[in-house]
């Protein structure tokens, strides 16, 4: 059973400062037992931080956050593995065409199973199209940090086919905490928690530190009994 987890971090692979090793033995500092790594787009981390996660006692979550645009605004999502589907050759090269913002080349590698819809206002997959490809790939859906998702499409945000809320991150108000797990019960979905982290070699006002905010023992059975669904 697992007792503290912070599912929202990024290393080298995408904007964070620190190595899938550095970020491991953070966690053990901070007292977690469970983690996700959620780069950018990106799970290049994934296979070494659950190797050395194995060695230091620190159950490793496969995981990423997708950039997606809805009306020209950033929605991100983040998605789990409980499986091996991450690592499929045909999603990876689907990551690097959004990385690259190659639109047309995602539509010819996986267009005839997912329909792939461009954001109208901005040369990037809409928020959709995102929850499609996680989805297809074994993924689970989970809306980022939901209290910096624009006031003028939140709510258009949030009638989309997610599996789950970020309802408790490292820049919520205690009232931005309690509403999101409002909507997470109302809707039947699942909540996790995340800190952002990407740096402890700086000042960082946009994000958290690893650890800051966490599920505790109860919520991750939560959690986890939903991501192996």
């Amino acid at each position: 059973m697992y007792t503290k987890g912070d599912f929202h971090m990024h290393s080298v692979a995408s904007d964070g400062d620190s190595t899938p090793y550095e970020i491991i033995v953070m966690a053990k500092e901070k007292g977690l037992d469970i983690i996700a790594i959620t780069d950018h787009n990106s799970t290049d981390s994934v296979e070494e931080a659950k190797k050395i996660g194995d060695m230091l006692g620190v159950k490793v979550v496969a995981g990423l956050e997708l950039s997606t645009r809805y009306k020209g605004k950033k929605v991100h999502v983040l998605s789990y593995f409980m499986n091996d589907k991450y690592k499929d050759k045909t999603f990876q090269k689907a990551l690097k065409h959004i990385r690259n913002h190659e639109i047309e080349e995602l539509k010819s590698l996986i267009g005839s199973e997912i329909e792939i819809t461009r954001d109208g206002v901005k040369n990037r997959i809409d928020t959709r199209t995102g929850i499609d490809i996680l989805r297809y790939f074994g993924g689970s859906v989970v809306l980022a940090h939901p209290v910096k998702v624009k006031k003028e499409i939140i709510e258009d945000i949030l009638q989309l086919d997610f599996d789950g809320i970020e309802a408790i991150y490292s820049k919520n108000t205690n009232e931005d905490t309690k509403y999101f797990k409002a909507i997470a019960e109302a809707k039947g979905w699942f909540y996790t928690a995340g800190s952002d982290f990407h740096t402890d070699k700086r000042r960082d006002n946009r994000h958290g530190q690893i650890g800051q905010v966490f599920l505790n023992e109860k919520e991750l059975d939560v959690f986890i009994r939903n991501l192996g669904k």
